[in-house]
C-alpha cells in the first residue's frame, strides 16, 4: 500500500538545499585554495585589491583560507541538516499517512458484519422464522 506523495515545494525545497550545501562547500574549498595561493602569484595579487594586502604574508594567508575553509564546512552542514530535516519531515509525514491508512483498513477487516436477532415477536408456538 503507498500513500499520494504530498508537498511538492517542500521536497523541492529540500532537495534545493543540499545541492545549495555541496556548490557552497565546493567553492569554500576553492576559495581556501585561492587565497593560500594568492601571495605566491606575484604582480596578480594587486589585480585582487585590498583583499591581497589583507593576505599579505604566507602564515597570514594558511590562517586566512583554513578560516574561510571552515566557514564553508559549516555553511555546508547547515543547508545540508536544513535540507535533509525538511525531507525527514515529509517522511514522517507520509509514514503516520501509511500508519493510520492501514490501522483504519485493519479495523474494518476486524469487524463482524452484524446478524439480525432472532425473530421474537408473534405467538408463543410460532417457529422463528430466522431458525
Amino acid at each position: 500500500m503507498t500513500v499520494p506523495k504530498r508537498f511538492d515545494v517542500l521536497r523541492f525545497m529540500g532537495t534545493l538545499l543540499k545541492v545549495f550545501a555541496w556548490i557552497s562547500l565546493i567553492l569554500s574549498i576553492l576559495s581556501a585554495i585561492g587565497i593560500v595561493l594568492l601571495p605566491q602569484m606575484g604582480s596578480l595579487g594587486d589585480f585582487f585589491g585590498p583583499y591581497a594586502s589583507f593576505i599579505g604574508s604566507g602564515t597570514s594567508a594558511i590562517i586566512a583560507g583554513l578560516l574561510v575553509l571552515l566557514g564553508g564546512l559549516l555553511y555546508f552542514v547547515m543547508l545540508y541538516a536544513m535540507g535533509e530535516i525538511i525531507l525527514l519531515q515529509i517522511a514522517v509525514e507520509e509514514n503516520t499517512r501509511l500508519t493510520a491508512a492501514l490501522l483504519l483498513k485493519m479495523h474494518q477487516d476486524s469487524q463482524v458484519e452484524p446478524q439480525s436477532p432472532p425473530y421474537a415477536g408473534g405467538f408463543a408456538n410460532e417457529p422463528a422464522p430466522y431458525q
